[in-house]
């Protein structure tokens, strides 16, 4: 089974009316005009969208923070765009921290009401992918005053670990959820900026017998590691928890100056067989060494190389 996973799009408006800049909003806003809109460029999300489609996926996943500050019109241009891959291919969202970044869009479910049925009605939420496959989905994102943490909560944490605990060797599982439960030694965190829950659940996924790839965003750098076999990817024989960071396919940098891209996950019908995971990463097909301006009413023209990590 192929899944196309992607990362924090990261939508914004620019003009927002007064009355909206209101709380955290306002700091969001300040922090967008004059950070990131600078650093995300959203014209490769257009041909992002249009490469994941040719690669014709079972499922595609995103890992959260579709919008930067949870308003009505970031949602309806994350729909907009995903429209013409949604209604081919089955697409799921897990929400982001930034996708409830007020209390006011978390009470009133302002994600759920704009994605069309493409964020689950419920949490936990358990689907099946293959014969031995499923798909757990995790709302980690909780609104907060100034922190960026997240947390599952009681009852969603007793459910998760009631599902884990009826597992066996011959189950596998994708866990999808905005935060991660652990990461690489190395990288920088702070309590404000992590899931509540994250040790206990690694612990839980560590210790389950079942084969289980996370899925996770958040830290906007995309990698592949597996810390049972000193952070280096598993060969499908030891390894029983990866974790996949999709990372965030529209932010720029030195080393991905057109955005992070995708990945490609192949799950094999033997849920212990070597997995297949591909990074696509674009460049510019004409040679061009910046991607210009950031407005996304235009397209880039881009070439898709292919890292391949098992």
């Amino acid at each position: 089974m192929r899944l196309a996973l992607i990362g924090d799009i990261h939508l914004f408006q620019t003009r927002v009316h007064p009355s909206r800049l209101v709380g955290k909003r306002l700091l969001g806003h300040t922090n967008l005009m004059i950070n990131r809109r600078f650093r995300f460029n959203h014209r490769v999300l257009a041909p992002l969208i249009d490469r994941v489609a040719a690669l014709k996926p079972d499922s595609v996943l995103l890992s959260g923070d579709v919008t930067t500050t949870s308003l009505e019109d970031e949602f309806h241009d994350v729909a907009t765009y995903l429209q013409p891959l949604s209604r081919e291919v089955p697409t799921v969202i897990v929400p982001g921290n930034h996708d409830k970044y007020t209390f006011r869009s978390a009470r009133k479910n302002r994600m759920g009401t704009h994605m069309g049925g493409l964020l689950p009605a419920s949490f936990p939420h358990v689907r099946p992918l293959t014969k031995c496959w499923r798909l757990l989905c995790l709302d980690s994102a909780q609104p907060q005053l100034l922190w960026s943490r997240g947390a599952l909560g009681y009852e969603q944490m007793r459910d998760v670990t009631a599902f884990i605990e009826t597992l066996t060797k011959n189950d596998a599982l994708v866990v999808l959820c905005h935060y991660p439960a652990k990461m690489p030694a190395g990288i920088p965190h702070s309590w404000g900026h992590s899931l509540a829950e994250a040790k206990p659940l690694h612990e839980m996924l560590r210790d389950s017998p079942a084969r289980i790839v996370f899925i996770h965003g958040h830290v906007h750098k995309p990698w592949q590691w597996d810390p049972a076999n000193g952070g280096k990817p598993g060969n499908g024989d030891n390894s029983g928890l990866m974790y996949l960071n999709a990372g965030a396919p529209c932010l720029t940098s030195n080393r991905y100056p057109f955005g992070q891209g995708f990945w490609e996950l192949d799950l094999p019908d033997d849920p212990w067989a070597p997995l297949e995971l591909i990074h696509h990463v674009p460049e510019a097909a004409d040679g061009q060494h910046t991607p210009g301006t950031h407005s996304t009413h235009s397209q880039l023209d881009l070439r898709w190389v292919i890292h391949r990590v098992l």
